[in-house]
């Protein structure tokens, strides 16, 4: 390639954002094309319809109890879109789109603050390009907001360290972020920016600079946009779910009240590094240089924020590490400032044995972007798991990663992150629109929710026997009733009221022995194969519909 070629493919400014902008459509198109995800969407879908039914916004409700296991931000957030657009799941997903582009803001102000517009725009991309954030954008509400409004709490607090001039605006769009987080998920919003903040401080000996945090008007700014929920649920309910968020949801996850089996302490690790897929496993090289200096005459101030994200990054890896609760969300609120050191990277090492890695590592991405084509083709492009879209999304991978491992080869960088960037706009945009939709015939609930609602109507009482899947409350429009043992499904089959329930064939099995009279409505299969069966195209289990009406169903 000429001087002048490559010339014409440098990372500049108004090449990467238009790359932006035309990924910026993928996280608002085919947004009502696929139901609910089980479970965790389903709470913000129902959750919030109640809300605006009966009009109660500080109880939240589902399945015909109180939940109070989370803040109430979230709920609200959706109960005023459906009160702006009317009640549907594409308009709860609209919600969740909103919370990403405040990532994408957050991590453009991160990128700006460490080095440039340029790394701004550049760290913006990977993170809006990621397939995962494009998933998680589509079906996980409220780790997509708290990681908004954590990301714009650090994002505010290095923009106050970069522009002297607008550090009290800066600082109060903080504390703002900050109350917004705590009323969104609770303490962690505050407890990760404190802890990383003074550990930051003290190593760059600022604790002079403490003063110039306005730390009471900052609590009492967090504390006007918290305070008002609970004290209207403490005079509803008193202190008791409020002791039970703080002490039983927060810190008796963390200790082992709900403790996740075979994740260890490196659990994280690969999350660490695949989240942000494709471009995430460049972090190995700031990580491991984050605490030199890119040149001798580098500012102090991009130094510093570089060993801030490095501390944000390491921090919360290593508390959730240590948690007996691990979920791999848990450590989303890493990856604005991932992408911001991947960035800079990106940019900045341009010779030496820094930017031979990071050209050696674009390459193994690149490997990798063709191998993980070929095996999405052999699990899903053919037979029982079959989805569409998953030929077109091969070729893609191969593609774009043949001509990025090329093109790095030939020491092109800028040209080869251009590559790989296009590469994975294609990718979600195929992703979103074909394939997506077409999980839904694994997705049980909505049409054995129809399948009720056909026969029964509104009449009839729905249970479920060692398995539930919360969308279908939604579905539904009423309660579910959960069947802990035989007993219970005994006495809920008994009564006169027509009764179906949903559970799988062994549990079939065992209440058809116990009680006379079920049958089976309907059954559905349900994507939980294990890898085994992908490789065998072995089809996967059903869910069932079984109910005490067998002449109805006839």
């Amino acid at each position: 390639m000429s001087t002048d070629a490559a010339d014409r493919f440098r990372l500049r400014p108004r090449y990467l954002a238009a790359l932006v902008a035309v990924l910026l459509p993928v996280y608002f198109i085919c947004l009502g094309a696929n139901t609910i995800w089980d479970a965790n969407e389903a709470f913000y879908v129902e959750t919030p319809r109640q809300m605006v039914e009966t009009g109660d916004y500080v109880t939240p409700w589902f399945n015909g109890h109180e939940r109070l296991n989370k803040p109430v931000l979230s709920y609200w957030v959706v109960a005023g879109l459906y009160q702006l657009f009317g009640v549907s799941v594409a308009v709860e997903r609209v919600g969740i789109a909103i919370g990403a582009m405040g990532i994408l803001v957050a991590t453009l102000l991160v990128g700006r603050a460490l080095h440039s517009t340029t790394v701004g725009l550049l760290a913006a991309l990977a993170v809006a390009s990621a397939p995962r954030v494009v998933m998680f954008a589509r079906r996980i509400f409220i780790d997509i907001w708290i990681t908004c409004f954590m990301a714009l709490t650090l994002a505010c607090f290095v923009m106050a360290w970069r522009q002297l001039e607008r550090r009290r605006a800066w600082l109060i769009a903080m504390y703002v972020a900050m109350g917004l987080g705590v009323l969104t998920k609770g303490p962690i919003a505050i407890f990760f920016p404190v802890v990383v903040g003074a550990i930051w401080m003290a190593v760059e000996r600022r604790w002079a600079d403490v003063r110039q945090l306005m730390l009471l008007p900052g609590a009492l700014i967090v504390l006007a946009i918290v305070a008002p929920w609970y004290v209207a649920l403490y005079v509803e309910h008193g202190w008791g779910p409020i002791l039970q968020f703080f002490v039983g949801e927060n810190i008796g996850r963390y200790t082992g009240e709900m403790p996740s089996e075979g994740r260890g302490v490196l659990f994280y690790l690969p999350v660490l590094f695949g989240d942000l897929f494709p471009w995430a496993p460049l972090l190995v090289v700031p990580i491991a240089l984050a605490w030199r200096r890119v040149s001798t005459d580098e500012p102090d101030d991009r130094a510093a924020i570089r060993r801030l994200l490095w501390i944000w990054i390491v921090t919360i890896t290593a508390v959730f590490s240590f948690s007996q609760s691990k979920q791999d969300l848990y450590i989303f609120p890493v990856v604005p400032a991932v992408a911001a050191l991947v960035a800079e990277a990106l940019l900045t090492y341009r010779s030496g044995r820094a930017a031979r890695a990071i050209d050696a590592l674009i390459g193994i991405v690149a490997v990798l972007t063709i191998v993980l084509g070929a095996i999405a083709y052999r699990l899903f492009g053919s037979g029982y798991y079959a989805l569409a879209g998953v030929g077109v999304l091969a070729a893609i991978c191969t593609a774009g990663g043949a001509a990025t491992f090329g093109t790095i080869v030939r020491r092109r960088r800028d040209a080869a992150v251009l590559l790989l960037a296009g590469t994975f706009v294609l990718f979600d945009y195929v992703f979103v629109a074909r394939t997506l939709p077409s999980v839904e015939r694994f997705k049980p609930a909505e049409p054995l929710a129809a399948t009720i609602l056909e026969q029964g109507g509104a009449s009839g009482r729905v249970g479920a026997y060692e398995v539930f899947f919360p969308s279908i409350v939604y579905y539904l429009g009423r309660p579910v009733v959960e069947l802990p043992d035989i007993d219970a499904a005994r006495a809920f089959f008994a009564s006169d009221q027509p009764a179906w329930a949903l559970m799988r064939d062994g549990g079939y099995a065992e209440l058809s022995a116990a009680i006379d009279g079920l049958c089976v409505v309907e059954r559905r299969p349900l994507l939980e194969a294990k890898a085994s069966d992908l490789l065998s195209g072995r089809p996967a289990a059903d869910v069932l519909l079984v109910s005490n009406r067998c002449a109805a169903a006839r």
